[in-house]
């Protein structure tokens, strides 16, 4: 809604048009119906968790990807993308679909790209319990309270027990006595 002056105050829903800023600084332009019509945005800067030299976390949407857009100063001539939104549960990654879809308080941390490398960490007590870093192509380490198994295609190495497994026994090498 526009404020005294064209200033529009407040969150706006957006769709991510181009995520290939020149700049590269994670600005994205914007389309924002409810605030520029059909136009797309100038750059919108990212507002970030953590920014410093050399250091923060980076994260960019992927085109047409739902984001919460703003204007600094309630100046439509600067927006900033603030966040991102879902618009359906079949837009989330797999693991979090399956996860979000139990009955617990406890809801997992999924990071996934497009290509589909991901990080999971998740308290549910079960299988799918610790951290779980996996590649696109299927090869992944998984933590948990009682092991870490690192695995890749057909190999696979687990540290339990004070112990070091190869290939589900082939080799194993005992704790030092």
């Amino acid at each position: 809604m526009a404020a005294p002056n064209n200033r529009y105050l407040g969150k706006f829903r957006g769709r991510v048009i181009d995520n290939n800023d020149p700049l590269g600084i994670g600005r994205i332009t914007v389309q924002v119906p409810d605030v520029l019509g059909d136009e797309p945005s100038t750059w919108a800067l990212p507002c970030l968790p953590f920014t410093g030299q050399e250091a923060g976390q980076v994260v960019v949407p992927p085109k047409d990807a739902g984001v919460w857009v703003e204007f600094e100063q309630g100046d439509p001539s600067f927006p900033i993308w603030t966040g991102c939104w879902y618009g359906d549960r079949a837009e989330l990654p797999p693991d979090a679909r399956r996860e979000l879809a139990r009955p617990s308080e406890l809801k997992p941390v999924v990071v996934q790209t497009q290509l589909a490398h991901k990080i999971v960490m998740n308290d549910v007590t079960g299988p799918d319990e610790g951290i779980l870093l996996q590649a696109k192509n299927g090869a992944y380490i998984r933590i948990t309270e009682a092991a870490i198994v690192i695995a890749a295609g057909n190999a696979r190495i687990t540290l339990q027990d004070g112990r070091v497994i190869v290939n589900e026994g082939q080799l194993t090498v005992e704790p030092k006595r």
